[in-house]
């Protein structure tokens, strides 16, 4: 697993991993989400299910599969919780603090959690770039000031020994201000001489996002293996952003020249609902497990950009619109679990989607851009099967196939060009499809071995492209660009070399050809063999302190249409102790300590030639420490997986 710049997952070199955690969507977007990982600490975790191929039960959203984050969970009735606080230093201060308490008595179950992150986060990244005889050398220091707090509240009701009603809700948010500070020096690519310099500065004075999430369930598990599980899930996401930016041009000597202000204020209103139940009951020697869900999302976006040159601010018309977008998935599946021996499952079953949805660009009175309106109404089936063979003797052995899917993020096909400064411009694309993904994988697990392989096809492939517009704009645009396919080895280890010292080995080898182009670009056929290797080594020493060393090295790679991407690692070294009777642990650890987790990429389209280098902060060092209050044989709440986790991972 590979987290990228964007904090998008990769699972074994393919794209579109779906996190969960207890099988429950974390209704965050992907930054939000990297934040509540780096929170949840090894000693709450029981294990890390990664489903290449999962079945069709589950949405068939997530071409690169499921990596699900299993909790620990305890077993009696009372009272019980912690609370972790800890510190961190990379470039500023920073802190955390995660606070879980559960009450569990009789019929009744009680659960909350609250969670925030303070504190700065910094980045550099460079986008250098050759184009129409010029060269643009582009460095951003960007500082983020944001600070996110996320909550949980929920209960559980016993109706009797097969009968379950709960309710758990959400909330989450991100707020504080922002500043990147662009340098880009513009010179003649024949002789070297510097034309120009554009020194700008974009302030975000205001971001502000919120979250709200609510689930409504219904569990029933009959003693004849009948279940039925019923979810109802509403949720709302706003967001708003302002962004001032200033632009001014200086001659090679110093001299002002020109500048060029502008505001530009962003805000997004999204409403989720989605209902599914779950129905499963014995038929022969199987079981048959049938379901339906249906989702609607509602997502409004409003995109003001004003002159900013003046002492007032003016509304620009021609760059101001409003987007609006609405889909429906309407879904339903059948699948069948059939134990042929003792040793011998099998599992087949295919989900049916059908998705309607409807985007309108509608530009401001005076705008000369015309009205986009698209709508799109398709209809798709994913089959899976599995077979799977277990034995004491000789380890289990698993065949899967399983056809996905990967909608684009609402906010990737609304299509305003967005300024990162005067140069430099993201914009999304209505006319953006889905890519769609076919998997086969073996898997074969002995003990603490297990070697797995898998082919993936991908069709649609989706992209961020650069292109280059009135000379010397570029404009970053997402767009389906051919096909790829994945042939991927995986061997996981773990081994005991003595009493305090234990070792878990994972590699993953991988060959990606990408047969991709665009009618600006043309075509390329790329492959490559490619890697990452992870080693993590835990050593109990004495006085209950446990040490850990953990590295990662990954090889060079590709991606997009004609990117390379250059090897990266990352050396992490830490320490705990327990503490207070066994009620209380203090860790503390070093994250990339030589600073070599830095993502650089080279890419040539035609006569583009760019550059990118991304360097967050990734050196950091972190103390902190929990404490274990109650009984600590209470048991948790019951995992779920809410109807929306699809839909919220796509914010």
């Amino acid at each position: 697993m590979i987290v990228n710049q964007n904090n998008s997952v990769t699972l074994n070199g393919a794209s579109g991993a779906l996190v969960m955690i207890n099988g429950r969507q974390t209704y965050l977007q992907a930054e939000e989400l990297a934040q509540l990982l780096k929170s949840v600490s090894a000693s709450e975790l029981k294990s890390i299910e990664i489903i290449k191929n999962p079945s069709a039960e589950y949405d068939a959203a997530g071409t690169g599969g499921i990596i699900n984050l299993v909790l620990k969970k305890s077993t009696a009735d009372g009272f019980n919780g912690s609370i972790n606080n800890g510190v961190g230093y990379g470039k500023t201060i920073k802190q955390n603090t995660n606070l879980n308490v559960n009450y569990r008595q009789g019929k009744l179950n009680l659960f909350g959690s609250y969670n925030h992150n303070f504190g700065n986060y910094a980045m550099d990244y460079d986008n250098d770039r050759t184009t129409n005889g010029k060269v643009y050398l582009n460095s951003n220091h960007d500082v983020d000031h944001r600070h996110s707090i996320g909550s949980t509240l929920g209960a559980d009701y016993a109706i009797d020994t097969t009968k379950t009603i709960g309710i758990v809700a959400n909330a989450n948010f991100l707020n504080g201000i922002g500043l990147i500070t662009p340098l880009t020096n513009i010179y003649d690519q024949p002789t070297g001489q510097l034309l120009q310099v554009l020194r700008s500065q974009s302030s975000y004075p205001e971001q502000k996002t919120s979250r709200y999430t609510t689930n409504l369930n219904y569990r029933y598990k009959g003693n004849n293996r009948t279940t039925l599980d019923i979810d109802a899930d509403y949720g709302t996401f706003d967001a708003m952003t302002q962004n001032l930016s200033t632009n001014t041009y200086y001659s090679p000597a110093g001299a002002f020249q020109s500048s060029n202000n502008f505001l530009v204020s962003n805000s997004r209103d999204i409403k989720l609902y989605a209902i599914k139940a779950d129905y499963g009951f014995p038929l022969g020697e199987g079981r048959v497990v049938t379901g339906a869900k249906f989702s609607d999302v509602n997502a409004n976006n409003v995109f003001n950009q004003y002159d900013a040159n003046g002492s007032m601010y003016v509304l620009d018309v021609s760059l101001s619109n409003t987007f609006k977008y609405r889909e429906q998935i309407t879904a339903g599946y059948l699948k069948y679990e059939l134990p042929v021996t003792a040793d011998l499952n099998i599992d087949v079953g295919a989900r049916l989607e059908n998705t309607h949805s409807k985007g309108d660009l509608q530009p401001l009175e005076g705008n000369s851009q015309s009205a986009t309106s698209v709508t799109r109404n398709y209809l798709n089936i994913y089959p899976t099967a599995a077979i799977t063979y277990k034995t004491k003797a000789s380890g289990t052995y698993n065949l899967s196939f399983a056809r996905r899917i990967d909608r684009p993020a609402y906010n990737d096909l609304n299509p305003f060009s967005y300024p990162v400064d005067e140069l430099s411009y993201w914009k999304g694309n209505p006319f953006l499809q889905p890519q769609y993904a076919n998997t086969l994988a073996l898997q074969y697990s002995y003990k603490k071995a297990t070697l797995s392989a898998s082919y993936t096809h991908t069709t649609n492939l989706s992209s961020q492209i650069t292109e280059v517009s009135a000379g010397n704009i570029i404009n970053m645009v997402p767009r389906n660009i051919g096909e790829q396919d994945n042939l991927n080895l995986t061997l996981t280890q773990q081994v005991k070399l003595a009493k305090w010292w234990n070792l878990s080995f994972t590699g993953i080898g991988y060959r990606l050809e990408n047969t991709v182009g665009t009618a600006e670009y043309g075509n390329y056929n790329l492959s490559r063999f490619a890697g990452t290797v992870n080693l993590q080594q835990t050593f109990n020493l004495p006085g209950q302190i446990t040490a850990e060393a953990v590295s990662v090295v990954n090889s060079k790679n590709i991606s997009g249409l004609n990117t390379y991407v250059k090897s990266n690692s990352q050396i992490d070294l830490g320490l705990q102790k327990i503490v207070m009777k066994d009620r209380a642990t203090l860790r503390l650890a070093v994250t990339d300590i030589f600073k070599k987790n830095k993502i650089i990429t080279d890419t040539q389209l035609n006569n583009l030639l760019l550059h990118t280098t991304y360097a967050g902060e990734t050196r950091q060092v972190r103390l902190n420490f929990t404490y274990r209050f109650g009984n600590n044989k209470v048991k948790a709440q019951d995992s779920r997986e809410s109807g929306l986790q699809n839909e919220s991972r796509r914010l």
